[in-house]
């Protein structure tokens, strides 16, 4: 992507962040990062001069369709969304703004934009409900949360308006993305929660036996596969699964964390949410692998690590 247009939604979150470091790293031209900031942080984006920011949300396409009409992006990374299962459940309507309405929005807008390359989409592992093994091939029909819905349903009109409008667009399933510049807080996901909380001699709250499994995935790697997959020769709307194919504990990962910030912190189990009916969620990878060249860069051991050194050294906790 060296002097390329590019355009990241959601490019104030974690994923956005690293994303942008990388492609600045590699030469990128110009990013124009589009963010509301009901999730993201302004002040983590690197001070370069080919950074444009517009505050906007992508749910109401009139707060920024005339800044990406002139911008005329080369490539574009879809990453905002109204992000959370329990958020989704706890705000159903909004997230259906954010996730299906905003996504409609950029891709009508994408429609006439002829210096496009490729719209790159990130779903989520969500849409598999309970699936044993995850796999792009497989029959799924997401409905535990608002948000594996809207997800799914995003994904859908991408296909559409690929192959309606020859949008070049590809869809990447996100599975358990942590590391640098993801705050803790309600609706976050457990890794930082669990790191702020050790770092602070609290107990670390499991919601089941802490047997459950999830493909925790640093977000180095899904930097990568999101590259690659904008680099690809993919322009169909099809969909690639993220992650790195190992499963993880839950109590294994507890007691890493722990380890990892030489903290004192307990571990206390809680009933599980009525809503969380997963288990076990693991990604299929070798469909990435075999045509987008995908193999995870970074091991959840040194991921955490890196992640638990920004904690440390980089994040404010507060109180």
């Amino acid at each position: 992507m060296k002097n390329a247009k590019v355009l990241v939604t959601g490019g104030a979150g974690a994923i956005g962040l690293n994303l942008i470091e990388r492609m600045l790293a590699g030469g990128v031209g110009s990013v124009m990062v589009i963010d509301n900031l009901s999730s993201g942080y302004k002040n983590y984006l690197p001070d370069d001069d080919r950074i444009v920011f517009l505050k906007a949300d992508i749910g109401v396409m009139e707060s920024y369709r005339k800044e990406m009409e002139e911008f005329k992006p080369n490539y574009v990374f879809h990453l905002a969304a109204h992000f959370a299962n329990q958020n989704s459940v706890d705000h159903p309507f909004k997230d259906v703004q954010a996730n299906i309405i905003g996504t409609m929005n950029l891709l009508e807008i994408s429609k006439d934009n002829e210096a496009l390359k490729k719209f790159v989409y990130t779903s989520s592992s969500c849409v598999y409900g309970n699936a044993a093994i995850m796999n792009e091939q497989d029959y799924i029909y997401p409905h535990e949360t608002p948000y594996a819905i809207n997800k799914y349903t995003a994904e859908l009109y991408v296909k559409y308006y690929s192959s309606m409008y020859d949008i070049p667009a590809v869809s990447i399933r996100v599975f358990n993305t942590y590391g640098p510049y993801e705050p803790h807080g309600a609706y976050r996901n457990v890794i930082p929660n669990f790191i702020v909380r050790a770092i602070k001699g609290e107990p670390l709250f499991i919601t089941g036996d802490g047997t459950e499994t999830r493909d925790f995935t640093f977000v180095g790697n899904t930097a990568q596969l999101l590259t690659l997959a904008a680099l690809s020769e993919v322009t169909d709307g099809d969909v690639f699964n993220g992650g790195t194919g190992k499963p993880t504990r839950i109590i294994d990962l507890a007691r890493m964390i722990i380890d990892y910030t030489e903290s004192s912190s307990e571990i206390v189990f809680k009933e599980r949410r009525n809503w969380d009916a997963v288990k076990d969620r693991l990604s299929d990878v070798s469909k990435s692998g075999k045509i987008l060249g995908y193999e995870p860069e970074t091991t959840l051991e040194d991921g955490l690590r890196k992640t638990v050194d920004w904690y440390v050294n980089d994040y404010e906790i507060g109180e």
